[in-house]
Formats: structure tokens, C-alpha cells, sequence
């Protein structure tokens, strides 16, 4: 269940980076874990405090709304012209029929394991930025109890 929702908010945080930093971003690569999953991201100066606030309040807000993940098989040309090479965010999936994943409002080509809705990823919380490489900005951060722990451990005071 961490993977999953590790995963569909790696969606959710790509979606809401695109929001608050430009169409331009697009998903360099991703990694998930069971305590934190990182996003590398297209992006041509670092990442401000104030837009990774944004970002944060962007993603929580569509965890929030508890939108049903929708997830379908197409044929791979219909879903290019329904949707754009946008579907190749994580990457391009061999086949003629391809599995469409929509979380809030992105939507990729994806065969990942997902929750099957956005309420159960619980809370995000980004935990870092840093520039990776030129031009690649990536993204730290923790869903579900592994974000409520890493609050935990920034929060807690002695006494």
C-alpha cells in the first residue's frame, strides 16, 4: 500500500509542479519507495521555497478532493490523439495497446500500481529539492505515514 501511494502522488506532485512552475516541466525520471519517493523534473532554474509551498498546498488539495484514479486500456494511436505525447511522462510503454492511468488531472501512460482513489494516498509532504544536473530539478517527498512521520520528526520538541 506505501508503494501505491508512493506512486499515485508521484502523478499528483508532477501534475501540480506543471501548475505552479510552467507546461515546459516534464519527468526526467522517478523513483519510488516505501518511506519517500523522489521526481526529477525538466526545469531551467531552481526550485523557489514559495513555489515548493505551492506545490505542496497543490497536491494536498487534489488528495483532498478524493478523486477516483481511473485507469484504462487503449488502443495507442487513439490515446495520442485523445491526450498528446504528454502520456509519455515516465516513459513510452511497448504495444499496440497501452494502460491510461488519470490521477486528478494528469494522465499518463502508466502500469503502475495505484490506490484507487486520491483520498487514500493521505498527506504529501515534500521533503527537499535539489538541482541534480543542469536543467533537472528533483523533488523529494514522502505520502501517507511516511509523510505524517517525517512531520513528526520535524515537529517534535524536547520537553
Amino acid at each position: 500500500m506505501s508503494l501505491a501511494r508512493h506512486h499515485t502522488a508521484t502523478h499528483i506532485v508532477n501534475d501540480a509542479a506543471r501548475k505552479v512552475l510552467g507546461k515546459h516541466i516534464w519527468q526526467a525520471g522517478a523513483q519510488k519507495f516505501e518511506d519517500h519517493s523522489r521526481l526529477d523534473l525538466s526545469h531551467y532554474k531552481h526550485i523557489s521555497p514559495q513555489e515548493i509551498r505551492q506545490i505542496e498546498l497543490l497536491a494536498n488539495r487534489t488528495v483532498m478532493e478524493n478523486k477516483r484514479v481511473v485507469t484504462e486500456w487503449m488502443p495507442r494511436t487513439e490515446a495520442e490523439q485523445i491526450y498528446g505525447f504528454g502520456l509519455y511522462q515516465g516513459g513510452v510503454p511497448p504495444g499496440e495497446k497501452i494502460r491510461i492511468v488519470k490521477v486528478g488531472d494528469d494522465v499518463e501512460a502508466c502500469a503502475g500500481t495505484h490506490c484507487l482513489s486520491t483520498g487514500i494516498i493521505g498527506p504529501i509532504k515534500i521533503l527537499k529539492t535539489e538541482r541534480i544536473q543542469d536543467g533537472v530539478e528533483r523533488i523529494e517527498f514522502a505520502a501517507g505515514d511516511a509523510a505524517v512521520r517525517a512531520m513528526q520528526k520535524n515537529r517534535i520538541s524536547p520537553g
